[in-house]
């Protein structure tokens, strides 16, 4: 079973890492916020009703974060890397499941 301890757990390393999601709990769950560095404020919140859910958003954040960090926004990914990637978030949901 897929509780909200093990989709933090799985995503810890990548959460340090990526410094612009601060997940908090409020009254009503779960809450992933978003930060904006140049803005300097919240840039979006989303509410995470369930694990499952939380676990979706994140793979998609650790997958955008991943090409980022491969391209810096300077150009497109390669076939090799956008495999690389598809990998590494396939590890983390096969751990989810």
């Amino acid at each position: 079973m897929l509780t909200f301890k093990k989709v933090l757990t799985a995503f810890k390393g990548y959460l340090e890492e990526d410094d612009r999601y601060t997940i908090l709990m409020t009254p009503r769950g779960y809450t992933i916020m978003e930060w904006d560095t140049s803005q300097q404020n919240w840039a979006g919140a989303e509410f995470c009703a369930t694990p499952e859910r939380m676990r979706d958003l994140l793979l998609e954040d650790l997958a955008c974060y991943l090409e980022y960090k491969i391209t810096l926004c300077g150009r497109s990914l390669e076939d090799s890397e956008r495999q690389m990637i598809q990998q590494q978030v396939a590890e983390i949901s096969e751990i989810l499941q």
